[in-house]
This record gives C-alpha cells, structure tokens and sequence, in this order.
C-alpha cells in the first residue's frame, strides 16, 4: 500500500520445486500471482497461477470427466492420527511426520537456549531446512493420492471442505492444519493434469455418521477414539476410513441433487461410485468388485 517492494525469495533446496516444474517450464504460461501470510505458521506464501501450453504458445485444454456422466470417486479423510485416509483404505500416517516436526522443535529449542549469533544463524539455516522438508513431505503424499485415483480408475478426488477446521479438530496443532491445508492444495493442482477433478463437501458429522449400507445412524457417541461402533447396527470399522467413505457418500448425494435440480440435466440419475475397499458404494448400496 505505501509502493512497490522489490524482494528476493529463496526456492527449497530439493529439485525440482514447483516453481522450476511450472513457472520456469516452457510447457506452461505464467498467469497470476498473490501474496499471502499465514497467521499460524507466521510465513508468507507465494502462489503462482499457470496454465499449460503448446509448442505453438496456445492453451493445451485438460480433459476432465463429464459432470452429467457416470462418475467414480476417490474420498479423503484428513486427521491426526492419519494425515489422510483414502476411501479405498490406504491410510498416510501422521507419525512420521509428527516425529520430525518434534525433532525440529527439540533443535530448535536447543539453539534458542544457546543465545549466540552463531546458534542464530544455525536456526534460521534449520527453519528453511524445516520448511523444504514439510513442503516435499506433503507434496510426496499428493502425488501418492494423485495415483491412487488413476489406479482405481477415478474421474473424482473429494475432500471435507477445510473451513473452520480449527474449531472442529481442537487436538490439532498448527503443523496438522497447515499440511491439510497444503496438501488439498497440492492435490488440486497436480490431479487436474491427468484428468481428475477435485471436490470438497461440508464436514458436518461425516465422522460420527454410519457409513454401513442402509444405516447412516449419526450419533456422537458412535466414535470413540480411533474406533468406530454405531450404536444403532453394531458396525465397527476404524473411525478415519469410516469419516473417508461418509466424504464419498455425501458428494453422492450433493451431485445427485445438482442434476435433479438443473433445468439443462438430462441425467439426473447419473451414477455415483464410491471406490472402497474391495468394491463400490453408492446410494443403492455396495458391489464388489467382480473376480478376474
């Protein structure tokens, strides 16, 4: 607001970053930039807009599935205890991550205490050190969850939507929140490439609701830790991949109800499948997979 400041900004050490993969490549056309400052990391961001491009310079158009045809879906449970857990089943620790960012910390504290100029410099050299390994942590998790789509066929990728997700997860601390953060980011961006759309429901009770055929008790009690248990029919599966299907089942529900409510849909009963473990689950119930 007081004129315009010129600023060097330093890439991660491990190659190739994002910038060098999308802003520096001749396979895409740089568009838009913003600044932003993220309160509970005290960092600022810089995120960078692209487009891909031909040889001739012209926008190269990304296939993505027809909103109003057959759709398979990949759903993403974000939490503590696991990062993220897909609706296929496979879970992403978060104890790997958590042990790192307690290293950091414990390092961190240690140079603190040291008071010198030297344990200064060591610091900030840390704090960058920090900040690339979060970044290529979250980014190898997105590209993981990229595949998982493309090997199971999806057209979709869905997640809870994030907002207030301060107030709805209180155990987690500030380095949970920026990697969920980070990491639907990540995913948005990369999965569009091959073809997947990504999408975002409301989080209401995703986590306390029955994702059993023909249930979908909710109650608060249904969750206990780690575990779920409905207290209505008795289905007991860990809470995370239960949250991970009940995010598929509510886009299911939001879609269907976007086409029935379209004048120009001409296919309001569109299919909807949500890819889980062994089979598919939709609004009709779930089928396995058929045997080779």
């Amino acid at each position: 607001m007081n004129g315009r400041i010129e600023c060097d900004f330093e890439l991660p050490a491990d190659s190739p970053t994002p910038y060098e993969e999308y802003v520096l490549s001749q396979d895409y056309e740089f568009r838009t930039s913003t600044l932003q400052y993220d309160q509970a990391t005290n960092e600022f961001y810089f995120h960078v807009k692209t487009r891909k491009v031909d040889k001739k310079g012209d926008t190269v158009e990304i296939e993505v599935s027809d909103d109003t045809g057959h759709q398979t879906v990949l759903s993403i449970d974000l939490g503590v205890n696991s990062l993220a857990v897909a609706s296929t089943g496979t879970f992403w620790s978060g104890d790997e991550y958590d042990h790192w960012i307690q290293e950091f910390e414990k390092r961190r504290a240690e140079m603190q205490q040291r008071g010198t100029q030297t344990a200064h410099n060591a610091l900030l050299r840390l704090g960058k050190r920090e900040r690339a390994w979060r970044k290529q942590y979250i980014h190898t998790i997105a590209n993981e969850i990229v595949e998982e789509a493309i090997d199971h066929d999806c057209d979709v990728i869905v997640f809870e939507d994030l907002t207030d997700i301060r107030e709805r997860l209180t155990h987690a601390n500030w380095h949970h929140v920026w990697a969920f953060r980070r990491l639907v980011e990540y995913v948005e961006y990369k999965a569009p490439e091959r073809g997947v759309v990504v999408e975002q429901v409301e989080p209401d009770h995703t986590s306390q609701r029955c994702s059993h055929t023909d249930c979908g008790f909710t109650h608060e009690d249904n969750r206990d830790g780690e575990q779920f248990r409905c207290l209505k029919c008795g289905y007991e599966i860990n809470a995370d991949y239960n949250g991970a299907k009940n995010v598929g089942l509510r886009y299911t529900r939001k879609r269907q109800h976007r086409l029935r409510s379209s004048p120009t849909s001409g296919s309001a009963d569109a299919p909807v499948d949500v890819r889980i473990t062994g089979g598919t689950l939709n609004g009709n119930g779930y089928r396995p997979t058929a045997e080779s």
